[in-house]
């Protein structure tokens, strides 16, 4: 093992851990903290996004004052570029579980004909039990919504005696889609005939999934201002991104006053440990070091601190998250992304303002440095 040359700037740090280890574990418990709760929050986000990313594959229009579209409204519609099947459907609602609370959950009540070619089209397929059949108070769940409302083939979904899940009567789990689409099929017939009003609403797909964006467009333009609603994913992206803004920049001011505490914290800790070291300074400055390199010297210490600090405390993190991911989040069908740059990201601050502070401090220390008076008091 090659032996440390005894002027290097690293030297201090290796031989003193008792003043390098505990700043370098403040920052990475600062990284922890802030990392973890963008990633919790951004984990809202992606978890919404996620639940009603059915929409990827179609738009769904909905009737305005009436039970259905005008005539000439689904002619228009049924003439538009690259629409490839349009499916009509009438809805109820379920609720999904997510980190803010409930979220109402759609429940497509599809013609016997239409129910397997739109399990299809959103890439899903039937894994356990069967679909349900013409008039039957049954539905047919995505896996991942099994797991958020932690279901079983057979399991009660919509039921008189749940107020905000109500049917007339008890709704079932009769059959399971293997896939990673969120989705809930149920009959028709049933939900048309039990469920008020019975409002006829149109799935349209494009002719590919790449071309469902151009489609989306395409219809939220020409029936802007008729009397239909036109659902599309883009929009729920703006919706919900626009819904969590407030809260981003909540986040954000926090990053920053916790950024300045820690930049505050370590400027007078490096005060305090140049303090404690003004004879080695002293002694430095005395065979011929110059404030600059003195400085320069602290500088690599310092930025050596910072950077082990940050890149432990992305380190466990990253650990954390990925735990939390397995053990928390996916069981209840919730998504956390471990790996989120956004996350990491708002920890930058931290350790450019602990550095610069750092900097600042020590520089205007090494101005009115007397290396003779030290010297002298160290030789007396």
């Amino acid at each position: 093992m090659p032996r440390r040359h005894p002027l290097s700037p690293l030297l201090f740090l290796v031989r003193n851990p008792g003043r390098s280890l505990p700043l370098t574990l403040v920052l990475a418990l600062a990284v922890l903290t802030i990392a973890s709760v963008v990633a919790l929050l951004n984990s809202i986000d992606r978890t919404i996004l996620k639940i009603y990313d059915y929409n990827r594959y179609f738009a769904a229009i909905t009737p305005r004052g009436s039970d259905k579209l005008k005539p000439e409204l689904r002619q228009r519609i049924e003439n538009a570029p690259e629409v490839s099947a349009i499916y009509e459907t009438v809805v109820c609602f379920m609720n999904a579980d997510t980190i803010v609370g409930k979220m109402p959950f759609v429940i497509f009540g599809m013609r016997q004909a239409d129910m397997q070619t739109l399990v299809a089209r959103v890439q899903l397929r039937l894994g356990e039990g069967r679909l349900p059949k013409e008039g039957e108070a049954g539905v047919a769940l995505s896996e991942p919504l099994m797991r958020n409302k932690n279901l079983r083939l057979g399991d009660v979904v919509l039921s008189p005696l749940i107020p905000d899940q109500y049917a007339p009567v008890p709704v079932k789990v009769v059959g399971v889609l293997e896939g990673e689409t969120w989705l809930a099929v149920g009959s028709y017939e049933f939900i048309r005939d039990q469920f008020f009003p019975p409002t006829r609403n149109l799935l349209i797909f494009a002719d590919e999934p790449r071309q469902q964006p151009k489609l989306d467009r395409w219809l939220r333009d020409t029936l802007r201002g008729e009397q239909a609603r036109v659902w599309t994913y883009a929009e729920l992206q703006e919706e919900t991104h626009r819904a969590f803004r407030n809260l981003y920049f909540i986040t954000g001011v926090v990053v920053v006053v916790v950024s300045l505490m820690l930049a505050t914290m370590t400027g007078l800790l490096a005060n305090i440990y140049f303090q404690q070291r003004l004879v080695e300074f002293g002694l430095l400055q005395a065979i011929g070091y110059t404030r600059r390199e003195l400085l320069t010297r602290v500088s690599l210490e310092t930025i050596t601190v910072v950077l082990a600090g940050w890149a432990l405390g992305v380190l466990v993190t990253m650990a954390v998250l990925m735990w939390a991911k397995g053990n928390i989040m996916e069981p209840r069908g919730l998504y956390l992304e471990p790996f989120d740059p956004i996350a990491y990201r708002y920890t930058l601050p931290v350790p450019l303002m602990v550095l610069g502070f750092a900097l600042v401090t020590i520089g205007w220390r090494l101005r009115t440095f007397d290396p003779v008076a030290i010297v002298e008091r160290r030789i007396v």
